[in-house]
């Protein structure tokens, strides 16, 4: 775990709208930082000192907490810039080139951008709206199964769409 931390919270120190310098300053502390210290700092955003009874408590936050399931996003993240930039740039254009041959979102969202949190919270926003239409045209159309489909791939969009934009919202940047 300790290396997907520290890519986590390099990934949200980079998207930050912090100076260099203090992006910097911020990329040397992860990289001197304990596990525990940098469960602090993606929970609570604050550099802290962790003595040995605050590193139960900081340890049993994270694992209830929304920072990680960060993790699991920051992977899709960099399994797309291993994609887009390493050996399978080939394989990754002509995968990314079918999906938006059947998916509106992904062409929308940008096709061959690299998959960042922006690009994610794009892509669920587009689903919420995709699938909000699908409802509206199964009414419309008069059919339940198609309505009732539709309505529970909605909630689970919505529900990405609402972490997506609370983890946002946490973080101070502006999507």
């Amino acid at each position: 775990m300790d290396k997907q931390l520290r890519l986590l919270a390099a990934q949200i120190v980079y998207e930050s709208e912090l100076t260099k310098l203090a992006k910097l300053q911020m990329l040397n502390y992860i990289k001197e930082a304990t596990d525990v210290q940098i469960k602090a700092l993606l929970m609570d955003g604050e550099i802290v000192k962790v003595d040995e009874e605050s590193e139960t408590v900081i340890n049993d936050r994270f694992e209830v907490s929304e920072a990680g399931g960060r993790v699991a996003k920051l992977r899709k993240s960099y399994m797309s810039q291993a994609g887009a930039g390493g050996g399978m740039n080939v394989f990754w254009l002509a995968y990314r080139k079918i999906r938006s041959l059947s998916d509106a979102c992904t062409k929308k969202c940008g096709k061959y951008e690299i998959n960042t949190s922006r690009r994610q919270h794009c892509m669920a926003r587009c689903k919420v709206s995709k699938y909000s239409a699908m409802i509206a045209a199964a009414k419309k159309a008069n059919k339940p199964k198609e309505v009732k489909k539709a309505q529970a791939k909605l909630v689970k969009a919505q529900a990405v769409l609402k972490k997506s934009t609370e983890s946002f919202k946490k973080r101070n940047v502006n999507i």
